[in-house]
């Protein structure tokens, strides 16, 4: 009989950033991020992760990730992204948290005092 416990297989992108269930408020029929907004990497991809913080824009209303120097509306966040989401192939409309209380060493982004004062609804633990 082996009592040793076995390594658990992870999926990448399928960690949990969730701190607790007990308080969660998703984001009635998703977001749609603005594909053009988001900046391409050397392969030509528009790979934004769970767990970023996004923004809405002023002008077109789609969501973008949290930029603290914008000032398009980027520096305002309000929604965590639920998954990894690639838009290279144009705008894509995914899940968020509006309220959640999220583990913030899994978040993309520093998690700094300002970001605490924008988001207060969501919990950073």
């Amino acid at each position: 009989m082996r009592l040793q416990p076995r390594p658990r297989v992870t999926v990448q992108d399928e960690y949990e950033i969730l701190a607790s269930f007990e308080v969660v408020r998703e984001v009635t029929n998703g977001i749609t991020i603005d594909s053009a907004a988001v900046t391409a990497d050397a392969n030509g991809d528009k790979i934004i992760k769970k767990g970023m913080p996004m923004a809405k824009l002023a002008a077109s209303g789609k969501f973008v990730p949290y930029d603290p120097a914008g000032t398009n509306g980027s520096e305002n966040p309000t929604v965590i992204l639920k998954r990894t989401v690639n838009v290279k192939d144009g705008d894509h409309v995914v899940g968020g948290y509006e309220v959640a209380k999220v583990i913030a060493d899994r978040i993309p982004v520093t998690v700094d005092d300002t970001l605490r004062q924008k988001m207060p609804h969501i919990v950073f633990a």
